[in-house]
């Protein structure tokens, strides 16, 4: 019995085992039987999904294609555009023709395309409709240039202005309560921005100033902070100081610019402001050119060490260009109207133009007094520095020379004496002699008997400094030593003596006189201040100025009146030559280097001024003039004044009530890498609206793709064959 239970017990054991066993085979069964249901159903959505993901890229890549070739061929759809008609990036037109039908003018920047894939009777996919959004990039087609502009060759703002308190850093003033001073580029003074009157400052990027903007509210950019910190002052470099050339040489100007005609100027250094004024203040109808280069002008007036009055006159620093005049610095061009009398850095990289550089208290104004005037000055166009026009000279002080002592000017060649003689001439006539007192002298011993009236001259040469003195040389002191002794009877006419200067195209100066000393005696003759030589030292500075310096002959001249039965005798032991003066040199807009300098102090004198209802100025570069201030009175101008910026201390602008120009006063060009007006470059935006029939909108619709595209008409002739259409880039967004 014990056995037969145990073996029952057993059979028991195994059949609950192999129910377990089957429960588990049935579980892992149901497991994998659902995974595979639900794999599959995953597999199917996701099949739906790639193809509505596929109709989306094939829908944007169509309509971004339908939207090319409109572009490459010409969409006209009859709604006012030319016909042929091809987009190019002209002003107030649209990618895609204009808006409207018949005369529309609305630009039309949006393609419609609706229905662009239709739904199929039993697909189960949508309608797909899509809207392509076309923005042109700036600085290209017509709005484009040849000439590649960046960072690096333009300021970083319109306008700086650089002076930190005393005066208004940027004031402005319009004419009526709706006027608006314009500015393509940003704005930022170190100090305030104030402004006079009426109207709004507008500025297409920023308006910054350190010490407030006057009122607040007439500032309209993107960014205003009247609360800024102060800009750097970016030191441009000259001209010269690139070319390390130094000072160029002296200029002289035409006399006069006769009425109807024509004057030319050539680069180089004018410091006679007078003979400016006679060319360019006159009532006259005259064109005077300034040739491409780089002029420096640097005036004296009356309180500046370097004063001369043969060549300032009274007229002090100021250059005035007057009524009926125009004036036009840089390559011309064919047209006859200002602006667009020269060739504009903007518009061509071989731009060749001028820099009119202002050094010490030097200015230019341009005052019509109710005669038309117009002044267009353009730059060079450089591919890493902006094209400067006008430059404010930063630095350098002129420092004087003087020859005197040691290094005073004594004969060096061969003395000759005249007429010759053994008996009743000078003997010991050498240069050593003649050089330095008490080495040697040159003797004439006159007997007794025969002519009562007899003169002998020695005459000198040399007298050369070390190195020539340059034209536009001012002289500001001269002394002449002369150790020497008269006759021994006292009778007679004095000695003289006569300085021929020997540089080309100069002249005697006159013979002065000597005392009749009755032994050898030093006589020093100051010929800038002694009331009897005042026309020999102006003869030797304007000759010097006019023709450089590099040396002279020294006539001494001893006259002997013999009484009968008496001996005479004349010595001269030396004749030496000091002077003073100043070499041309670049001097900043500074009171260092003048006192009282009128341009360099804070409220003083505009180095650029212009003033008068019909006066107008054009200025095709930038104007960096970090000392100084400039101060417009605007009307009648057509186009920007100042094209690649202003950098100055103070800059002042009056809009006159003649003013009517609707664009920017001031202004910097776009970055442009240089394509040229043969391409254009748009960005194309597509938006997709699933299910949507008609009406899909960039609002409406999910963006879908990008795609830059560069239209290139070879020649410049728009439209096929001419045009190519090259993608740059193409971008899915979904």
């Amino acid at each position: 019995m014990i056995r037969r239970l145990h073996r029952r017990f057993r059979r028991s054991d195994e059949r609950g085992a192999l129910l377990i066993i089957a429960i588990i085979i049935i579980t892992v069964v149901a497991l994998v039987t659902g995974a595979l249901l639900t794999h599959s159903e995953t597999s199917l959505r996701a099949t739906v999904t790639l193809r509505d993901v596929a109709r989306a890229a094939y829908a944007a890549d169509g309509a971004a294609q339908v939207a090319i070739n409109d572009l490459r061929t010409g969409y006209n759809v009859g709604s006012g555009e030319p016909n042929p008609w091809y987009y190019t990036n002209a002003v107030g037109t649209g990618c895609f023709g204009y808006d409207g039908t018949g005369g529309a003018t609305t630009p039309k920047d949006t393609l419609i395309l609706d229905n662009l894939i239709p739904k199929q009777s039993g697909e189960t996919q949508s309608v797909m409709s899509a809207a392509v959004q076309c923005t042109p990039e700036d600085a290209t087609g017509e709005q484009g240039s040849a000439v590649p502009i960046n960072n690096a060759n333009k300021p970083g703002n319109a306008i700086l202005t650089l002076g930190t308190g005393g005066e208004n850093g940027f004031a402005f003033k319009t004419n009526g309560s709706g006027a608006a001073f314009r500015v393509r580029g940003g704005v930022w003074s170190n100090s305030n921005i104030f402004r006079d009157n009426n109207g709004t400052l507008e500025s297409t990027e920023s308006i910054r100033a350190v010490t407030g903007c006057t009122p607040a509210n007439a500032m309209v950019a993107p960014i205003v902070n009247c609360n800024a910190s102060a800009a750097p002052d970016p030191n441009y470099p000259s001209d010269l100081d690139i070319a390390g050339t130094g000072i160029p040489a002296l200029q002289t100007p035409p006399l006069s610019c006769p009425n109807g005609g024509t004057v030319t100027l050539s680069p180089g250094y004018y410091d006679d402001v007078n003979k400016l004024n006679a060319l360019t203040d006159t009532n006259q109808d005259c064109f005077i050119h300034l040739q491409p280069g780089t002029y420096y002008f640097d005036f004296h007036s009356s309180s500046d060490p370097l004063y001369d009055f043969d060549i300032t006159g009274n007229a002090g620093s100021e250059w005035r260009i007057g009524g009926r005049k125009t004036l036009v610095a840089g390559t011309l061009t064919s047209d006859t109207s200002v602006p667009g009398r020269c060739v504009n850095p903007i518009d061509d990289v071989n731009a060749n133009g001028v820099q009119l550089i202002f050094g010490g208290d030097s200015r230019m104004v341009i005052n019509a007094n109710g005669q038309a005037s117009a002044v267009e000055i353009c730059g060079s166009y450089h591919a890493s520095r902006p094209p400067i026009a006008i430059y404010g000279q930063k630095t350098g002080t002129a420092v004087p020379t003087t020859l005197s002592g040691g290094t005073a000017l004594t004969t060096s060649g061969t003395p000759t004496v005249t007429p010759a003689g053994t008996d009743n001439t000078f003997t010991g006539a050498t240069a050593a002699a003649l050089q330095d007192p008490g080495n040697g002298v040159a003797t004439w011993f006159r007997p007794s008997g025969g002519n009562p009236n007899v003169s002998r001259t020695i005459t000198m040469n040399g007298f050369a400094p070390g190195t020539a003195l340059p034209k536009g040389t001012v002289v500001t002191g001269a002394q002449l030593i002369v150790r020497h002794k008269a006759a021994q009877n006292n009778a007679g006419t004095a000695s003289t003596i006569t300085m021929t200067p020997t540089t080309p195209g100069s002249t005697a100066l006159g013979a002065i006189t000597l005392q009749r000393p009755g032994s050898l005696t030093t006589q020093t003759i100051n010929l800038a201040t002694d009331s009897s030589t005042t026309a020999q030292y102006a003869s030797l500075q304007k000759q010097i100025h006019d023709n450089g310096y590099s040396g002279a002959n020294f006539d001494f001249t001893a006259s002997i009146a013999r009484n009968l039965g008496n001996t005479a005798t004349a010595e001269l032991d030396a004749v030496r030559l000091e002077l003073t003066y100043y070499v041309p040199q670049l001097r900043g807009q500074t009171t260092a280097a003048i006192p009282g300098n009128t341009v360099a102090t804070v409220g003083g004198a505009p180095v650029i001024q212009a003033l008068g209802n019909s006066t107008t100025l054009y200025i095709q570069g930038t104007s960096y003039v970090p000392l100084a201030k400039i101060d417009l009175s605007l009307n009648n101008i057509d186009e920007s004044v100042f094209r690649f910026g202003v950098i100055a201390r103070s800059l002042v602008v009056f809009e006159t009530g003649s003013f009517s120009y609707p664009g920017a006063v001031i202004e910097l060009p776009d970055n442009s890498p240089g394509f040229g007006f043969e391409r254009t470059i748009v960005q194309l935006e597509v938006y997709l609206c699933p299910g949507v029939a008609s009406g899909c909108t960039t609002s409406n619709g999910e963006l879908t793709l990008e795609a830059r595209v560069e239209l290139h008409d070879d020649g410049g002739t728009p439209g096929p064959p001419h045009r190519e259409v090259t993608v740059l880039s193409w971008s899915h967004k979904r």
